[in-house]
């Protein structure tokens, strides 16, 4: 026992030592910031100006300001659409490039290049697609007859939210797509072909063979994604820059706007102090999600040790 203790003491050591470095890297690029970060929204620091302990009154402003709540709400909105979209569409294109036919392997490559291009390029693409004036959209909208005259999708509040999410979801399909065909991909034939022996249609299949093999990692791209969604604030500000007004203004935008064009950088960063809470709870789950078998050894492990 005495043995075996002393061995794990060793590893221990071991570990701490290997992971030196990134420790020391991890506290100087990411605790300390956010140490400092949470200091500074308990004071009226201005940008230039001196940093004065204020306590609570940032929260209590940012509760009772109108345009937060109300980019929480687009916040919420934003997020809430674009993963449920995105989930839809990165399952349909996993089904479809399952399936095996000619090209699959380029079809795949092509459908990657949304999430592999840089965010900047892919909105200003986006911007000349729902330009007012010689944009695609309402080119291809007049042609079908949809439309008898242009649309301004950023000028609309209904229609530049669209936008902002339209363009999320192009650019965030693919990860989901991509991470369920790798589910997919490990689905056992025969399960399918039991199935068909037995009757089962493709939506019986679909239901009860294929859904519940790759609901847990539906799951987990839903959380990444949902981290990744909330923090957009590059693809908001390029398209909209939050407007019109302060329809698709964001909690990231309205962060930024606080902080940079108002000047109060305590107000602003305690914006970002607000959301943190949701953050760690969202990564939390998602890291008990993504180890459960290392959790349950550690289990088993212990009642060894007890026996």
């Amino acid at each position: 026992m005495k043995k075996h203790k002393g061995k794990l003491e060793a590893n221990t050591k071991f570990a701490y030592l290997v992971n030196l470095p990134l420790i020391v890297y991890l506290c100087c690029v990411l605790i300390f910031p956010i140490c400092w970060g949470i200091y500074i929204s308990f004071t009226n620091k201005t940008i230039g100006g001196d940093a004065d302990f204020v306590g609570l009154k940032n929260y209590a402003r940012l509760l009772h300001d109108s345009e937060y709540i109300r980019s929480i709400v687009n916040t919420l909105k934003f997020t809430v659409i674009s993963i449920f979209v995105k989930m839809i569409l990165g399952t349909i294109m996993a089904l479809a490039l399952n399936v095996e036919f000619k090209g699959r392997n380029l079809c795949r490559a092509l459908l990657m290049i949304p999430w592999t291009l840089p965010n900047i390029v892919v909105v200003y693409n986006w911007r000349w697609i729902f330009s007012s004036n010689g944009g695609i959209a309402n080119h291809i909208l007049n042609s079908l007859g949809f439309i008898d005259k242009n649309l301004v999708w950023f000028g609309s509040a209904g229609l530049a939210m669209l936008t902002i999410i339209i363009a999320n979801v192009w650019r965030g399909t693919p990860f989901f797509g991509i991470s369920i065909l790798a589910k997919l991909q490990t689905v056992p034939n025969s399960y399918y072909e039991a199935a068909q022996i037995d009757g089962a249609n493709a939506l019986q299949r679909f239901f009860f063979i294929t859904l519940p093999e790759i609901k847990d990692v539906i799951i987990l791209s839903a959380m990444m994604s949902t981290i990744w969604t909330i923090n957009e604030f590059e693809t908001v500000w390029l398209l909209t820059g939050g407007g019109p007004n302060g329809s698709t203004e964001v909690m990231n935008v309205y962060s930024y706007k606080t902080a940079m064009r108002s000047m109060m950088l305590g107000r602003g960063i305690a914006v970002s102090v607000l959301a943190l809470p949701v953050f760690i709870i969202l990564i939390s789950l998602l890291t008990k999600r993504m180890l459960p078998e290392e959790e349950g050894s550690k289990k088993v492990s212990k009642r060894r040790r007890a026996r």
